[in-house]
C-alpha cells in the first residue's frame, strides 16, 4: 500500500498539469499513454503465443488517436488500416486469422478509446467533463480496492478478476456517486449536482466493465500484470483499463450537451 501510494503522489501531478494546460500537453500525455499501452498490449498477446502485426498496430493506434477529431480523416485511417493488417496477415502461416483479429482488436480498442480523450478535452468545457470523468473513475477504483480488501467476501467473476467482489464494487460505486456530484456543484458545468451523482456512478460501473475487458487479456495469457512500469500498480493498461469506456461514455454525452 505504501508503495502503491508513493507512486500515485509522483505520478498525479504532472498528469494533472497535463489536463490542466491542455493542448500539446494533453496531445502528448494521451500519445504517451495511448503508446504503452498498446505496447503493453502486443507484449501480453505475445506471450500468449500469437505474432500481432506490432509495429504496424502501434502505428495504426497512434494514427487513430491524432485523427479522431476528424470524422472523414479517422474513418479512412480505419479502413487503410484493416486493409493493410489483413494483408499482411494474408501471409501468415501460422494462425493468420487470429493474429489479425488480435492486431484489430486491440488497436481499434485503444485507438478509438483514447481518441475519445483528445476530443473531450477541446471541446467546450472539456476540462471539467475531463476532470469528472477522471475523479470519478480514480474515487471509484480506490474506494473499491479499499472496501474490497477490508469487506470483501463475495466474488463478482473469479475466473476473470479474483479479487474483485461485491462488496468492493458497490462501495466504490457510491464514492464515485459523491466524486460526480462534488465536480458538478463546484465546477461551471451546466450540470445538477443529482444529474453529477447518476454520472459518477455510472462512470464507476463502466470502470468495472473496462477493467474486465482487460482483465479477461491477462487472463487469457496466464499473467497478473500488464507490464511493470508503476511499482505496486502493474503496467500501463492496468491503470488505464478502468478509463477507456468511461471517458468515451462522458465525451459523447459532453457533446450531446453542448450541441
Amino acid at each position: 500500500m505504501r508503495q502503491r501510494v508513493l507512486v500515485a503522489v509522483v505520478l498525479l501531478p504532472p498528469v494533472l498539469y497535463a489536463v490542466w494546460q491542455g493542448g500539446t500537453w494533453w496531445i502528448g500525455l494521451v500519445l504517451a499513454v495511448a503508446g504503452l499501452g498498446g505496447y503493453e498490449y502486443y507484449d501480453l498477446l505475445g506471450r500468449g503465443g500469437l505474432r500481432p502485426a506490432r509495429w504496424l498496430g502501434m502505428a495504426w493506434l497512434l494514427a487513430l488517436v491524432l485523427t479522431a477529431q476528424r470524422p472523414a480523416l479517422f474513418a479512412t485511417v480505419l479502413t487503410g488500416g484493416l486493409i493493410v493488417s489483413l494483408v499482411r496477415s494474408l501471409y501468415q502461416v501460422d494462425r493468420p486469422l487470429i493474429n489479425w483479429a488480435g492486431t484489430v482488436a486491440g488497436t481499434v480498442y485503444l485507438g478509438t478509446m483514447m481518441g475519445q480523450a483528445m476530443v473531450l478535452r477541446l471541446l467546450p468545457d472539456g476540462l471539467w467533463w475531463l476532470l469528472l470523468a477522471l475523479v470519478a473513475t480514480w474515487l471509484n477504483d480506490t474506494s473499491a480496492y479499499l472496501v474490497g480488501i477490508s469487506l470483501g467476501r463475495h466474488r463478482i467473476w473469479p475466473r476473470l478478476s479474483p479479487k474483485k467482489s461485491w462488496e468492493g464494487t458497490l462501495g466504490g460505486l457510491g464514492i464515485a456517486a459523491v466524486g460526480g456530484s462534488l465536480v458538478a456543484g463546484l465546477s461551471p458545468l451546466p450540470l445538477h449536482p443529482g444529474w453529477g451523482a447518476l454520472l459518477g456512478a455510472g462512470a464507476g460501473i463502466l470502470a468495472f466493465f473496462g477493467d474486465l475487458s482487460i482483465s479477461m487479456v491477462k487472463r487469457q495469457v496466464g499473467v497478473k500484470d500488464s507490464g511493470r512500469l508503476f511499482p505496486g500498480h502493474g503496467g500501463m493498461l492496468d491503470r488505464l483499463d478502468s478509463l477507456l469506456f468511461v471517458i468515451p461514455a462522458i465525451s459523447l454525452i459532453a457533446q450531446w450537451g453542448s450541441g
